[in-house]
């Protein structure tokens, strides 16, 4: 039993998983330590404004980047990549500021389209989310690329805990959905500070190499993040969040309460191994694309992990979701366990399919990304706009939207796979080239 304790321990891999797992084991831990409280203090039309919200920024935040910050993990030099995250970090600030003016000039025509006046108010605070996630995710990558696990693990942590602390506090004076958008930001805001620091007394070298001439010319070279990345990965977002909005404009904030909080306590924990494994294969698939190394392996090795850790609690949550959340949450929110009963399948490929769709982006297979992308999104615009032909209840449009979710990760899972094994073919193909000169 020592020796193979000894062993996992042994591969840099699973330390690094390991590191990042334990920060985010805590981080998760804390959010869904106090959920139950919250679900007593916020009702479900309060968490429906926030499901609301996310749903806005998300989308937003994809494209306010330029999707640079993929490109983080890809140039040799570090100075490069140090240059790419300044350039995506000014993007942001200026499609921030685009955003201001507009929330400004059409607050209630947005909050009309988006069938719920309620919302009016907390659009002026889009711009400052879509700002601070574009923010959050450059340093991540960058720490990332740099093996930073330890600084990752302890901003997830400082994240998740500013989150709920605040969220809970205003909760207790009576915020309303306030709340928990404040609560949303703040958590943010604190973690960027935190990282922000720590970095910058980490590699004080690589800041002074920020260049604008430099900016634009790695602009140009990876212009196909934002030519194609950028609209791939902004209708992604819409796609996942386009459920809560359908569900909210259709069937009230109630609902849209009931799906959020089902989404979350799902994806909480969902998060804490899948996006840990993620940032590392994300790292080691990036390492191995360059020095030409195998990257079939790597890829079977981290799915055959995905799995083995995935199947027990999701057959749990797929028997059990109703009757757990109406113990944990309250019987209010036995419908949320529905709800989450029925995404249950869905969580699942998820947490499989998105840590090795990373492969994808490393091997700057970007045009994939766009039509897989486009697909999902026209898919489940037919599905919401047959209720407007056949009206149905909410968890069969649930079911149905889970369905082509299924269908599309498991597309996406078997294109990585060949994507990872095209990496292996080309560059054993380089390597003959290069024995015969």
């Amino acid at each position: 039993m020592l020796n193979t304790v000894r062993a996992f321990l042994g591969a840099e891999f699973n330390r690094n998983v390991l590191t990042l797992m334990t920060g985010t084991g805590l981080a998760q831990l804390i959010p869904l330590a106090v959920m139950p409280v919250l679900a007593r203090i916020y009702t479900p039309e309060q968490f429906g404004v926030l499901a609301l919200f996310v749903a806005v920024v998300s989308p937003l935040s994809v494209m306010s980047t330029g999707r640079y910050e993929l490109a983080i993990m890809l140039p040799r030099k570090d100075g490069d990549a140090t240059n790419l995250a300044a350039l995506s970090v000014v993007i942001s600030l200026l499609v921030s500021a685009v955003l201001f003016a507009c929330m400004c000039a059409f607050n209630r025509p947005i909050a009309s389209a988006l069938g719920n006046q309620a919302m009016s108010t907390w659009l002026y605070l889009v711009p400052l989310a879509v700002l601070l996630n574009g923010i959050y995710t450059n340093l991540n990558y960058w720490s990332n690329r740099h093996k930073l696990y330890f600084m990752m693990a302890h901003r997830r942590v400082l994240h998740s805990g500013g989150t709920a602390t605040v969220q809970l506090g205003l909760g207790l004076m009576r915020a309303g959905a306030g709340g928990l958008v404040i609560g949303l930001i703040s958590g943010q805001t604190l973690a960027i500070g935190l990282m922000a620091n720590m970095m910058r007394r980490h590699s004080p070298r690589y800041w002074r190499a920020i260049d604008a001439g430099r900016m634009w010319a790695l602009a140009k070279r990876y212009k196909s993040c934002p030519q194609l990345l950028v609209p791939a990965h902004a209708l992604g977002a819409l796609s996942i969040q386009l459920p809560a909005i359908f569900i909210n404009m259709t069937f009230g904030l109630s609902a849209a309460g009931f799906f959020m909080l089902a989404e979350r306590v799902v994806a909480l924990p969902l998060s804490l191994i899948s996006t840990s494994v993620g940032d590392v294969f994300r790292q080691e698939i990036a390492e191995r694309f360059h020095a030409g190394e195998n990257c079939r392996s790597q890829f079977l090795s981290t799915l055959r992990k995905l799995t083995a850790i995935a199947t027990p609690p999701f057959l749990v949550l797929l028997f059990c979701a109703p009757a757990l959340f109406a113990i944990v949450f309250g019987e209010r929110w036995r419908i949320a366990g529905e709800y989450a009963q029925l995404m249950c399948p869905m969580f699942y490929l998820r947490f499989i399919s998105n840590p090795l769709s990373l492969v994808a982006i490393v091997a700057q297979r970007n045009r994939f990304e766009f039509l897989w992308q486009v697909g999902l999104l026209v898919f489940l615009v037919l599905a919401a706009g047959s209720h407007y032909v056949v009206p149905l209840d909410e968890k069969t449009y649930v079911a149905a939207f889970v369905a082509i979710y299924c269908t599309f990760d498991l597309v996406n899972l078997v294109a990585s796979y060949r994507f990872a094994c095209a990496g292996d073919s080309r560059h054993r193909a380089v390597g003959r080239v290069e024995q015969l000169q």
